[in-house]
């Protein structure tokens, strides 16, 4: 159960930071493209992993 609420949050939080980046039009001054592209990699991955323990659940069902 832990798994899919670290999950759900990896999902929610990756998912904004990606959005965030892809709707935003001017990021600021101050804001460097190595920065703003570290945080794009970041929400991406944490998506993915977001997603992976979403699909994978808990882990306790062991096969026979």
């Amino acid at each position: 159960m832990r798994n899919r609420i670290f999950g759900l949050i990896g999902v929610l939080w990756g998912g904004a930071l990606t959005l965030a980046h892809l709707f935003k039009a001017n990021p600021g001054e101050g804001v460097s493209s190595e920065g703003l592209s570290g945080s794009v990699i970041f929400g991406s991955l944490l998506f993915c992993v977001g997603l992976w323990y979403l699909i994978k659940g808990d882990g306790s069902r062991k096969s026979a």
